[in-house]
């Protein structure tokens, strides 16, 4: 069974790097748009019908928003997938060994994406970085199809993510694959303007643990809070926590 898993993996690191890219930029447009079309469905369909949360931000999307998210969205991918031929050479394998090293791996991850994410997304709002990422803070009311929306130079930026962490921490491919796809659903999430938690205050425990919505929705219309990605830790130590 592990062979069948194995495989795909281990030819994408053997493979001639035109056949590597093809391969792994579908394998970044397979996730972009599937992820973004059910996060999409379920933010506009399935929870207002379940009367789950509420919508955060009601003011209307701008002329042709969802278009321009795509095109960018798009470009993003593309460069996702040249960043990630820089992975070849920095896997070690393809999975974890033993469910101790998952475990070990994962923990490093989520800090070393916390810092690189506040670090980067806070340089961008520096004045001679924002102009590109104000691609991203063009959508002041977000869609789960915003989170994709960037610069192809923040894009690059994005990618460095798990480089970064390859080249400190030995980790297998298959590893990183997974991490992609935890990251884009959560992207996906955090952009979705729907309040999924509204029974809970915003010092409840796990709002002060993981980023939600509401959280990323406010840096959106503020710009100078809440740097972070998956927690709000490094805004909460840092002071530039708002709510």
């Amino acid at each position: 069974m592990r062979a069948l898993f194995d495989a795909p993996f281990a030819w994408w690191l053997a493979a001639d790097w035109p056949l590597a890219l093809a391969a792994v930029l579908a394998f970044h447009l397979a996730l972009y748009l599937v992820g973004g079309s059910v996060a999409s469905w379920m933010t506009f369909r399935l929870f207002p019908a379940l009367d789950i949360g509420h919508v955060i931000d009601n003011q209307p999307l701008k002329p042709k928003q969802i278009r321009t998210e795509l095109r960018n969205g798009l470009m993003t991918c593309a460069v996702l997938a040249a960043v990630s031929l820089a992975y070849r050479p920095l896997a070690h394998g393809i999975w974890p060994e033993t469910l101790w090293q998952a475990a070990w791996q994962l923990g490093a991850f989520v800090l070393f994406n916390n810092v690189y994410a506040y670090g980067t997304h806070r340089l961008l709002h520096h004045p001679w970085l924002m102009r590109f990422h104000s691609v991203h803070h063009w959508s002041v009311r977000v869609t789960p199809w915003s989170g994709y929306s960037v610069h192809p130079l923040e894009a690059a930026v994005i990618g460095g993510t798990f480089v970064g962490f390859m080249a400190l921490v030995p980790v297998g491919v298959g590893t990183i694959a997974l991490l992609h796809m935890m990251g884009i659903v959560f992207t996906s999430c955090i952009h979705c303007n729907h309040e999924l938690m509204p029974m809970h205050a915003d010092d409840h425990w796990l709002k002060r643990l993981v980023s939600d919505p509401k959280f990323h929705q406010l840096h959106h219309e503020r710009s100078r809070v809440n740097y972070g990605f998956t927690s709000p830790w490094l805004d909460r130590l840092l002071n530039t926590l708002g709510r």
